[in-house]
């Protein structure tokens, strides 16, 4: 498992769910507020100074948030939810279900990632298991304070109340993680820098056009692209001017590309096109938009030019990818031996 440097910051994600932890925390110190006058109201002036107590360690638990020590937090709310139940259930019974409290705190705590996993279930293990022998403890106490009309609305109320913090926690933590997931999948797909399909992500995209193209029989190109004399510019200006000119670069030709065009940073300056479906003649006339297109592009005040060559060649339905990249790469290189800024294709297409 890669480790932390010391200097990384905490996971958007870890930040998140903490941050919804704290409002969880607040939800229930305001809970055990209101608990306080209840059980003060029923007489039970026991149960109204354990609720100061609840109070005063949900407010450390949030204090512990704020200073960056959510993993603490967690254990003090299990601590507390735990001697709540015991108290309430010995006092009052399990007719009013303070109980089910211990279900929601037990999950709670294996989102717990700083605790290894083994011990976040142990302590899971232990609350459930608190919450079973609370049924052998206490299931013969009887409630015999104010308003017994109202304890089966109660204990439907209790049962919501501490269903609905586990929810709300567990939905977001779900949506989170799933956007997570979608920015991992982008990021594993796109060059950092230009933003476009890195090479690896590409071949897979490549060959799901090429079998479209041949279960459609229609014709597909390719397209090696390189910035000219990029090297003279990155060593003439630096590499962070060399960077904006591949971003710039970058973004005109895939304001060039279709839906199913792939545009791709094959590497360095170097870019691949894959047009499919489409003919020979096609892929010329929209190269060629896209090259007048790059010499047009301003930098610097037109200090620095930016120009670029292109190697295009149609991809035989029976070649390999190697085979028809190889041969691009060959008429690319002939585009530089010819001057620079201009296309040049395969023998069996036309030259621009």
């Amino acid at each position: 498992m890669t480790k932390h440097h010391p200097y990384s910051r905490p996971d958007q994600v870890e930040a998140l769910k903490f941050a919804l932890l704290r409002r969880v925390a607040l939800y229930c110190m305001w809970l055990h507020v209101m608990l306080i006058g209840v059980f003060w109201h029923l007489q039970v002036e026991t149960l109204a100074v354990v609720n100061i107590g609840s109070v005063t360690m949900w407010y450390i638990g949030i204090k512990l948030i704020d200073n960056n020590k959510p993993s603490l937090a967690l254990r003090v709310f299990c601590l507390e939810v735990a001697l709540h139940a015991i108290l309430v259930c010995a006092y009052l019974g399990m007719s009013l279900g303070f109980q089910y409290y211990l279900w929601t705190v037990s999950c709670l705590m294996l989102l717990d990632y700083q605790l290894k996993l083994k011990h976040a279930v142990i302590y899971s293990v232990v609350l459930i298991t608190l919450f079973a022998t609370l049924k052998l403890l206490f299931d013969d106490v009887t409630y015999h304070y104010r308003y017994q009309e109202l304890v089966p609305y109660v204990h439907f109320a209790n049962v919501l109340i501490c269903g609905i913090p586990m929810i709300y926690t567990i939905s977001h933590i779900r949506k989170m993680t799933l956007q997570q997931r979608d920015e991992l999948a982008e990021l594993a797909a796109r060059d950092p820098l230009t933003k476009m399909f890195n090479r690896r992500y590409a071949k897979e995209l490549i060959t799901h056009a090429k079998e479209s193209c041949i279960s459609t029989h229609s014709p597909l190109c390719l397209v090696m692209a390189d910035i000219d004399h990029f090297k003279k510019i990155n060593d003439t200006f630096g590499h962070g001017k060399g960077d904006k000119i591949l971003k710039a670069v970058a973004k005109t030709i895939q304001s060039h590309m279709l839906p199913a065009d792939i545009a791709v940073r094959w590497g360095g300056e170097e870019f691949l096109i894959v047009l499919a479906p489409c003919s020979g003649d096609e892929a010329i006339r929209r190269i060629e938009q896209l090259r007048q297109a790059i010499a047009s592009i301003e930098f610097e005040n037109n200090i620095i030019k930016i120009t670029m060559s292109f190697g295009i060649t149609s991809w035989d339905h029976s070649e390999s990818f190697e085979q028809a990249i190889h041969r691009a790469d060959a008429v690319l290189y002939r585009s530089k031996e010819l001057g620079r800024n201009c296309i040049t294709t395969a023998p069996s297409m036309s030259t621009i």
